[in-house]
């Protein structure tokens, strides 16, 4: 899991270098001179965080760790989709549950100066593996969620969310609640 994250983010950085500049036409017809684009669509982020078992989960798991790691591609000045691969490892009372959750999310930002607030949205499906059993089942997942970006520099962003995730079994549908801070850079 570890390489696979490494090569997309180094992935993501040779990508964008590699369109990090545009040529543009000089006014007699010469030929083109690159010019830096300040604004490219694509962005990349990491966060930290904790995830707090919903409605649904045995009383055994109290609190989970975890991280997740996401793209995005700006559709337009206030709508974004995102990738996201989130982490988290839930502890209890001689029990663990590994949580491996892919989404796609759509994000709508509100306007504003210096920080924005924003919602998410979005389907996905989740990988979880018990221990010391070994048990191990995968389900459709779907979000909610807010946050709040405030900027650093021009297409750097800090950022807080929290998420309500519906964890949908077979048998029964459940809930957790992961509340995450980071980073995303526009590359």
């Amino acid at each position: 899991m570890k390489k696979a994250l490494f090569f997309f983010l180094i992935l993501s950085m040779t990508v964008s270098s590699a369109f990090a500049e545009k040529a543009s036409q000089d006014t007699d017809g010469a030929t083109p001179t690159p010019t830096p684009v300040s604004d490219t669509p694509l962005y990349i982020g990491l966060g930290t965080g904790v995830d707090l078992p919903g409605s649904g989960w045995d009383p055994n798991y109290l609190l989970a760790g975890g991280a997740n790691l996401f793209a995005g591609y700006t559709l337009d000045k206030n709508l974004s989709v995102l990738l996201n691969l989130e982490e988290w490892f839930f502890t209890g009372t001689g029990y663990s549950l590994y949580q491996l959750r892919s989404l796609i999310e759509a994000k709508y930002t509100f306007d504003g100066q210096g920080w924005q607030p924003y919602v998410l949205a979005g389907p996905g499906m989740v990988f979880q593996s018990l221990s010391p059993s070994g048990d191990s089942t995968s389900n459709f997942d779907a979000l909610v969620g807010a946050g709040v970006q405030f900027d650093v520099a021009p297409r750097t962003h800090v950022f807080i969310e929290a998420k309500y995730n519906f964890i949908m079994s077979q048998s029964t549908t459940f809930g957790d609640i992961p509340i995450s801070a980071g980073l995303w850079v526009g590359l």
